[in-house]
This record gives structure tokens, sequence and C-alpha cells, in this order.
């Protein structure tokens, strides 16, 4: 299925809105590769990935679980090629190309809180089931016999005798899928969510999906207060229960929590479900284990150590300057999020008032500057200043309007490279920084708060431990450029040194392959596992390839509990899966594979 029926988007109506335009709103569609230039592979690791939005939905770029999982996923595909990554994001009013360059990406969009704390409870499987539909693309007509032919009954016969009833079915429903729900929804007296920034339409698809389309063999959690839901679902919809690994960006802890009923228990019953948490430093470590011993046994929090570590987020190597700018403006970068637990208020209120009255040289930037955050300074005087008349705050990138997602944040770096400093805050969540790190690999130095986790960021960086100290050290930056390069040189030799995702894959590679062969696989003597290769043997000659889908509907029907003949079959030395977005298996003899692997390095050499 292209990435455009994925969506569920009303082509029509964007044709209408957008005229010959409207494609320009769509990426180009992912297909699965055709059958004569397949490639089989011993065997394919599929990961969900279930997300922690704490950014704005319309802005998901700009969300940090977002730049990590498109680093994770960037860095892992160029140590190795047999990974499949099913994401979860939230549905926003316009096309998300972030990820396009991807061939092993799927992404499922659904319906999200738009209020960050709403998610940490929110579970939606009726969203999760309208939207990962997926239809074999070995079936599909072109888009001209869709139009033509797809609604008559008479061509379904025919596709019947070719293909089999099954197989008819999924083509003929695609073709009418669109019309069809549209109906239904008519019927139903439903409307379409509409997104009132673009006037796209969304149209749910009325089919639920389930285990037949799919195989997960582990769930990536950055949100592990619903990892238990998200087990629930998978084991009782899809008949299938991988392992666990996760991912906590945040706690709730007493200290950071302004809520009446934090998540805290909920989170730690999470990482228990999971085969491993990781987490941003060794500092939140310690203040997870702190707080859980207030409220759990010994032997729970014992768990909970065993299963905790820490994972600092690195950086991507390309994105490292080769050198620092030497001639950077007087500019003081605060690219944190304008929050109360990034203590925002102080830096403006403690230091940034207190260094305007002593001196007007020098400007702040604030690229995530939320003007809902402003209302509760009042009217000061340096607010919503204009840059080019001489202001104190620059809220955005400048010239970044109708600009793609890649190159905003191309200008966003370029900019963070030219600041004299940066200022990290104090933090509760004991968490990391991508905001610091984002400026150390363009070679901006950053003024620290002197905490743990900012000292396992960069131990050379100058740390400050009151708001005094803070405007001391800014104008010591602001006064010495010469000063300030030597600290930018620190900076950036200290990413090189410990914060690069390719020094760093190998580990989150070798816990992937620990976790997903922690299941147990079927024994292969067993009758079930002998009927399951002869099955795929049989459909050898007519599909080339079995699906999951056709195997279970063949052999056992909906309560197999399908996991462990996954990995059975991913460790037959017989059997490989196509790589592709469908779960399919093929069979042969290992000199048939030999031959197999030959032509292909012989072809991979001819192209070259």
């Amino acid at each position: 299925m292209s990435k455009k029926q994925q969506l569920g988007v009303n082509r029509d109506m964007l044709r209408y809105l957008y005229g010959d335009q409207s494609e320009q709103l769509f990426s180009p569609d992912k297909k699965d590769i055709s059958e004569d230039k397949a490639v089989y592979k011993k065997s394919m690791t599929r990961i969900l990935v279930w997300p922690n939005i704490t950014y704005k939905v319309e802005e998901l770029e700009k969300d940090s679980y977002v730049q990590t999982i498109f680093r994770m996923i960037s860095e892992l595909s160029k140590y190795r090629d047999d990974l499949w990554w099913e994401l979860v994001l939230p549905r926003v009013g316009r096309p998300f190309d972030m990820f396009d360059d991807f061939e092993n990406v799927d992404i499922a969009y659904i319906a999200w809180p738009r209020y960050i704390q709403s998610t940490r409870g929110h579970f939606d499987k009726f969203s999760l089931n309208h939207s990962f539909v997926e239809i074999d693309n070995r079936f599909k007509a072109d888009e001209g016999v869709y139009a033509e032919n797809y609604t008559s009954k008479d061509y379904g016969v025919e596709r019947i005798k070719e293909f089999g009833f099954d197989e008819a079915e999924e083509l003929r429903y695609e073709g009418i899928r669109t019309k069809a729900a549209r109906d239904r929804n008519r019927k139903l007296g439903r409307t379409l969510e509409k997104n009132s920034n673009d006037d796209i339409q969304w149209e749910y698809y009325e089919a639920e999906v389930n285990w037949n389309f799919k195989d997960i063999d582990l769930i990536f959690s950055h949100l592990p207060e619903t990892t238990w839901n998200l087990v629930n679902y998978l084991g009782n919809e899809w008949h299938h229960i991988p392992p666990v690994l996760g991912y906590s960006h945040w706690f709730d802890f007493k200290d950071t929590c302004n809520w009446q009923y934090p998540a805290f228990q909920r989170e730690c019953e999470g990482i228990n479900l999971m085969q491993k948490c990781y987490v941003n430093t060794e500092s939140q470590k310690k203040l997870v284990l702190k707080e859980a011993r207030e409220i759990y046994k010994d032997s729970i929090v014992n768990k909970l150590d065993e299963k905790i570590e820490a994972f600092h987020l690195p950086v991507l190597n390309e994105q490292v300057v080769n050198e620092i700018d030497k001639d950077s403006f007087k500019t003081i970068v605060f690219n944190h999020r304008t929050k109360t637990y990034k203590d925002f208020k102080n830096f403006i209120l403690k230091i940034c008032d207190p260094l305007w009255e002593k001196r007007q040289d020098f400007k702040v930037w604030i690229p995530l500057l939320d003007l809902s955050t402003m209302v509760e300074f009042g009217n000061l005087s340096w607010k919503d200043r204009d840059e080019q008349n001489g202001g104190y705050i620059i809220g955005k990138v400048s010239n970044t309007a109708g600009q793609t997602e890649e190159r905003k944040k191309e200008l966003y770096l370029k900019r963070l490279r030219t600041c004299r400093v940066g200022f990290s805050p104090k933090q509760n969540y004991n968490g990391w920084s991508v905001a610091t790190t984002d400026g150390m690999m363009t070679g901006c130095p950053f003024i620290m708060f002197d905490a743990d986790y900012y000292h396992e960021l960069n131990p050379t960086a100058d740390f400050f431990g009151s708001y005094k100290e803070a405007i001391d050290l800014l104008e010591k930056y602001l006064d010495d450029n010469d000063y300030r390069n030597k600290k930018a040189e620190d900076a950036l030799k200290e990413c090189r040194k410990s914060l690069l995702w390719s020094d760093n894959v190998k580990r989150l590679s070798v816990d992937i392959d620990k976790a997903v062969n922690s299941v147990e696989p079927a024994k292969t003597y067993n009758d079930g596992y002998k009927k399951l290769i002869a099955r795929i043997k049989d459909n050898q000659e007519e599909f080339v390839v079995c699906t999951k889908k056709k195997l279970i509907r063949q052999m056992w029907g909906n309560g197999i509990k399908f996991a462990p003949y996954r990995i059975a079959l991913r460790q037959d030395k017989n059997i490989r899966e196509k790589y592709g977005r469908i779960s399919s298996y093929v069979w042969k003899t290992e000199e048939e594979w030999a031959e197999y692997d030959k032509k292909l390095k012989k072809d991979e050499n001819k192209s070259k």
C-alpha cells in the first residue's frame, strides 16, 4: 500500500483544494520490491515503536522523541539491514515526510491526545485497528484497473480464478475501500475529521487489521506507563506477545510532578514488563531507585535496578561540524522548551533581565519560544522585540516559511553554530539535554547548571551553582571570544569522543537481538511446525512466498499464538523472509539458497 493510501487521505478533496500541486503534499509511494527484484533475508526483525510525544503534534519534527527515533533508525540502518520499523505517530493535518527516505519504515497514524499528560493514560485500540491496514502489493494491479474494474463483481470472479478467493477479495476491497468507507460513514452519520489548518480530510478505514497482516518481533516502548495496555492489545488482537525494550525520557518524580495523580508507579510497573529500559543518565536511574524505595519492597527495587540502564542520547556523525565558528555573534541561546521544568521563568527574570540592565550589547535567541508562556511575564520591555530593530528576544529561525523540515533543521543548526554561548538550566528530573548536544555538535559551548546529569553530558563545560554565577559566566563568554572558542573546541572534542551514534549503535543492536531471542521457539519436531513447513512448501508453486495470514487461515484459525512459530521460522536454515512490509516466507534447500546468494552477489557487483 502506498503512503497516500495508508494515510487515508481523501485525494479527490486534495485535488479540489490544491489542483495539480496536490501530489506535492506527499512523498513518493513506498512499494514492495517487485518479485524479480525481491530480496530474501535469513530473518527480518520487525519492531513496533510506541511513542512518547511531548511537543505539540502539529510540529512533530521538534519533538525530542521523534528526533531520537529518527537518529536511532538512521544509525542502525547503517549497521545492519534486517530491521523493519513500525512507527506509531499522531495523525496531524499535514503529511509528515521526515521518515520518507527510509525504505524500512512504515508509519501508522492514529488519533492522539493534544495534551501531553493525557498521553500517559491514553490507549486507543480502535484507532490502532484502523491504522495498520496493509495489503500485499504482489496482488496489486495498475491504478487504472482499480478505477474501472475493481467495483465489478464479474471482474472479481476472474481474479478468484487467477489468485484464489482470499487474495482476490483483498484486491477488490483495496479498489473500493475509499468509496465504501465514505458510504458507510454517511449511513452512520459520521463526519470526517477536518483539520482547520490545511482543510485536509482524513477517513478512518472501516476494516480492522489484526495479526493476519503483520509480525512484530519486538516492542520498543518510549512510554512505559502504557506497556501493559500494548502487550495486552497485541496478545488479544494479534495473538502475538513480543518481548519489550523501553526508553523512558521522563518520570513523574515528586519534585517534578505538579498534578494530583502522578504516573510513577505505572512507569515502574511498565519497566518490570520489559527486558530492559534505557534512561537518559545514571543520575536519573539513581533518582528512580530512590523514589521506588519509598513505595516498593526491596525485591521490586532490585528488579528495577537490573532492568534500567543509562543510555546517553548520541548525535549523528554527519551533523558534527569539522570546526567551530571563531567569529560568533554576541547571542545567548536558550534552545530548550520554555517551560517551568526547564527553569525558563528564572532564566528570564533572574538572569536575562539583570544582565540587560548592565549591558545591551547582546541578544537572546529562543528557538522554541512559546508565546503562551510569555503572558506570565507581563509587559516587560524586551518582550516580542524585532531582531532587525535591535530587539532582545529572537523567537524563531528566520526565513523558514515553506521550507522542508530537513531544511528547517539545517537552518537551525547553522544559526546555532554562530551563537556565542548556550544556556543549560537546572532540571528537576535529572535527564539528558538534546538541546545541549545540538550546541556541542555545532561548536557552540554551553554553560550548565552544576549537576551530575550535566557532568555526564560534558565534563569539560563551565558550571554554575547560582544565578549570579551564571551571569558572571555569560559575561565572560560575551567579553572574551578567545576563551569562548577554547571552550567550543573542548565541547566539540567531547562530542566526538563519547557522543557519536556510531560508537553506541552496536550496544543497541545486541540488546535488540537478545530481547527478540528471549522468546522460546516452537519445537521443530512437533507436528504443528512440520505442518507449517509443509504449507510453506505447498505455496511455493503458487505464490513464490507464503504470507503469515495465509498460513494461519489455512492451518489453525484465530486462536493460535504465532510468536513461537515465528521464532522457529527465523531460525530455520531453509526459511527466509521476503524483505518488505508484509510478513511472508519462502522455503528452499540450502543448496538453492547458496546459489541464490551467489547470483545476488554477482548482480550487486555488476550494478557497481
